[in-house]
């Protein structure tokens, strides 16, 4: 089965995510509210797709805690989005530290 992007679109109270096929065709959609279960919703629509990578926008903003969830719930996140929240990551003056070479 050949891999699946998933773009998120984060909003205040909601996020949109489309999933597109490798000829660049959309495959499907869905709208989840801005909550604890978004996660759990969004990989529960996603399951269709066994072989799937996430691309969430605004990874380092309004995007953060999507990204993170994701991560760990062992999803690919390819990017910064994969760091976002992460000390020293590029959290963009999110009030996270950037790590500085010695």
């Amino acid at each position: 089965m050949p891999m699946v992007m998933i773009g998120v679109g984060p909003h205040k109270g909601s996020h949109t995510a489309v999933a597109i096929g490798p000829g660049e065709e959309p495959l499907g959609g869905i709208r989840v509210r801005a909550c604890r279960s978004q996660a759990t919703q969004l990989l529960g629509w996603a399951q269709a797709w066994p072989r799937r990578a996430w691309a969430v926008e605004g990874a380092a903003g309004l995007g953060c805690l999507l990204a993170q969830q994701l991560v760990a719930a062992g999803e690919r996140v390819p990017g910064r989005a994969a760091e976002a929240g992460r000390p020293g990551a590029g959290a963009g003056g999110r009030g996270y530290e950037q790590e500085r070479p010695e």
